[in-house]
């Protein structure tokens, strides 16, 4: 599955960071999505935790998850997304900015 595919996912870049920021067993991260308004069903976060597994981003010890290798150079990546998007968007000029310089 595309990586892209597993990330634009409900729910999935919050559970990476949540995970990097140790929280980590199954019940921490249900609670803390919910507190964070993220609210994803029993359900869905079981099967993004398989996703994730499955992508080699987190693994599994006993009852926690932790990020693997590659999930901390995802994370580098999600932040220079996340930098890049910042440049671009300070950037934009306001359309009424642009209208008074056609006029």
């Amino acid at each position: 599955m595309p990586i892209f595919h597993v990330l634009g996912k409900k729910g999935t870049i919050e559970i990476i960071y949540k995970i990097k920021d140790g929280i980590n067993t199954f019940t921490k991260l249900k609670n803390s999505l919910d507190m964070d308004g993220c609210g994803v069903s029993t359900r869905t976060l079981a099967e993004r935790l398989n996703e994730l597994e499955q992508e080699n981003i987190i693994q599994k010890e006993g009852s926690k998850y932790y990020l693997t290798k590659k999930g901390y150079e995802l994370i580098e990546i999600i932040e220079q997304v996340k930098e890049w998007e910042n440049k671009w968007e300070e950037s934009k000029i306001p359309k009424i900015v642009i209208n008074m310089l056609k006029g």
